[in-house]
């Protein structure tokens, strides 16, 4: 297994030239999963790259790099130097930045291009979502509450500090590792966990925290998904942000749907 540092390309091990060497963009279960299935088969060489930001990560099957690229320039020239023919955009469905870096780089070098996104979460009849385009437009509206609320905050630490700066409201706030400069905001109580999720369990912590709103992106898949579900059997509404748009290029949403498409490239 290797590594690189942010912002340094380094050429991967070397490989049959009879293989296609396919990068995975990473950080999600779909990149693992993808990753493990493709390691199998003898035809392809797969290099997963993962941003690094938590420290407990799941081992990933072929090689891994960690870290940035350096933009879409910086993409564009790990491409060629490691002799990538294929990109599958694995990555999280905010991860909007490199999803938007990976369409353009692939477009320049003109290599295969895919997304492998899970798919959103549908709201059902008895869900109290407030639906929010961005995140935002989630701040703008908890700003414009008269009265003062328990927010449950499963948004991730980077928006964390927008949040609370909204001094009526008190934040509940789960993420995996702890903030990565240290907050003194006196609303926000941190929960360290990491999913999957039972009903129960969210269910539980909804109600010890006396939760009166969860904000959520909308990340589909199951890990997560319970918060959604107890939302619902406990009537509390959802402030639910969606997700940004993509660019233009084929999106699949299974592991066997992308295994397909790659068997469709000559």
């Amino acid at each position: 297994m290797t590594s690189t540092l942010t912002r340094k390309t380094t050429k991967q091990p070397s490989h049959n030239k009879a293989q296609r060497h396919i990068l995975i963009l990473g950080g999600t279960t779909e990149a693992n999963q993808l990753a493990d299935r493709l390691a199998l088969n003898p035809a392809y060489h797969v290099t997963t790259s993962r941003a690094g930001v938590t420290t407990d990560r799941q081992k990933v099957s072929g090689n891994e790099r960690l870290g940035g690229f350096g933009g879409i320039e910086g993409l564009i020239e790990y491409l060629k130097t490691n002799t990538i023919d294929i990109v599958i955009d694995a990555t999280h469905p905010f991860a909007a930045t490199i999803t938007e870096h990976a369409w353009a780089a692939c477009q320049k070098v003109k290599i295969p291009h895919l997304i492998l996104q899970r798919p959103a979460w549908e709201k059902e009849e008895s869900d109290r979502w407030i639906d929010v385009p961005d995140m935002q437009s989630a701040q703008d509206y908890l700003r414009s509450l008269e009265n003062s609320l328990t927010v449950f905050l499963t948004t991730g630490q980077k928006e964390l500090n927008g949040f609370t700066v909204l001094k009526k409201h008190t934040f509940v706030a789960r993420m995996i590792e702890p903030p990565a400069t240290e907050t003194k905001a006196f609303n926000l109580k941190i929960i360290l966990q990491r999913g999957p999720f039972s009903i129960h369990d969210e269910t539980q912590l909804i109600k010890e925290n006396k939760i009166d709103l969860i904000v959520s992106k909308n990340s589909g898949g199951s890990a997560t998904s319970a918060k959604i579900i107890a939302a619902r059997k406990l009537n509390i509404p959802v402030l639910m942000i969606a997700r940004p748009s993509l660019p233009p290029v084929q999106v699949k949403t299974t592991i066997e749907d992308c295994l397909e498409w790659l068997g469709t490239l000559s």
